[in-house]
């Protein structure tokens, strides 16, 4: 079994000590769990804590790449977390810088290219939503249409629900989902 394959295992058992198992073979993990995030939006705590709640929402018959974006969504948190002087948390450019990392950590395991392209694809645009600003499916520019039609759409659609359910303490998480999804199906 490839390395990738015997992490994709641990994801889903999740045995004892998995966690702290992962950091080992993926030192990147480590800095999340000092990584600050804004409780108004992240209740249960630090990226670290984020993340391994995002991987225990994964239905357990979920696709592996899920378990993948899951994993690696907010690797790039802790190069771009700053707190301001009136104690403002924001990590503008996470996405991004995350793909990235994701990637050198993708390549170094051997993952297959065409699914590493689509884990970084759902990793680099995991916070569209917050720049749509859509009310109704009429909202939508041909740009934003292309993009939903888009063959990874459904695993980012997927993903915006766990990264939901694992943020807690933000109320408007599912709701946002469940608007997306009504509007991708509208459109499907």
């Amino acid at each position: 079994m490839s390395s990738h394959e015997n992490i994709e295992v641990l994801l889903r058992s999740r045995p004892s000590g998995w966690w702290e198992h992962l950091c080992e073979i993926i030192p990147e993990l480590e800095p999340l769990t000092e990584t600050v995030q804004p409780a108004e939006y992240h209740a249960e705590g630090d990226v670290a804590m984020h993340t391994r709640l995002a991987i225990e929402a994964c239905p357990a018959d979920c696709d592996s790449d899920l378990l993948w974006v899951s994993l690696l969504h907010d690797i790039g948190k802790p190069g771009t977390t700053q707190q301001n002087e009136a104690g403002r948390i924001t990590a503008y450019g996470h996405a991004k810088l995350g793909a990235a990392i994701a990637e050198d950590i993708l390549d170094r395991l051997d993952l297959p290219e065409k699914r590493r392209e689509r884990i970084l694809w759902v990793i680099r645009h995991h916070t569209f939503h917050h720049s749509w600003q859509l009310q109704k499916a009429d909202d939508l520019s041909k740009r934003q249409l292309k993009y939903m039609v888009d063959p990874n759409f459904p695993m980012l659609l997927e993903f915006l629900r766990i990264d939901s359910l694992a943020s807690q303490g933000n109320p408007d998480g599912m709701a946002t989902y469940a608007f997306f999804k009504n509007l991708w199906e509208s459109i499907s």
